[in-house]
């Protein structure tokens, strides 16, 4: 399902610096997707196959695949799970979804996630947006 997602060639006949680069980034995301290959299923499950590209980024920039991930804030605050939601972010969406366990739930964590990229967009991931967001980088 890897390659359904991401397909890397390399452009014919010669490359040049522009699609060395552009080959280069491919291969990068495409790197970072097969990190997170264990949770592929689940994302194309729910975002379904064209659009579960940031999806899988942004789990790999935030938790690098690990469900049970928790960081430290400065300010005090906790992000957790796959997708890293912070504290207050978990609590302001209980009662509006209903949620009734912990972000460390990846089935309802990934629901979550979709939500709030729809609902509410990607700003919520923007401490990792250099890591995830290729079509803005510079």
């Amino acid at each position: 399902m890897l390659e359904l997602i991401i397909a890397c060639a390399i452009p014919y006949p010669f490359l040049t610096p522009d699609t060395l680069n552009e080959y280069i980034e491919c291969r990068e995301i495409q790197y970072k997707v097969s990190a997170v290959e264990e949770h592929i299923e689940l994302i194309v499950d729910e975002f379904g196959l064209d659009k579960a590209l940031i999806p899988l980024l942004i789990i790999y920039c935030e938790s690098s695949g690990r469900e049970n991930a928790i960081n430290y804030n400065k300010n005090g605050t906790t992000d957790r799970g796959l997708f890293q939601f912070n504290d207050k972010t978990w609590a302001w969406l209980k009662p509006k979804l209903k949620i009734t366990t912990t972000p460390f739930n990846k089935i309802v964590a990934t629901k979550v996630a979709k939500w709030l990229m729809i609902n509410d967009g990607l700003h919520h991931w923007n401490a990792s947006r250099k890591c995830w967001d290729y079509d803005n980088k510079n």
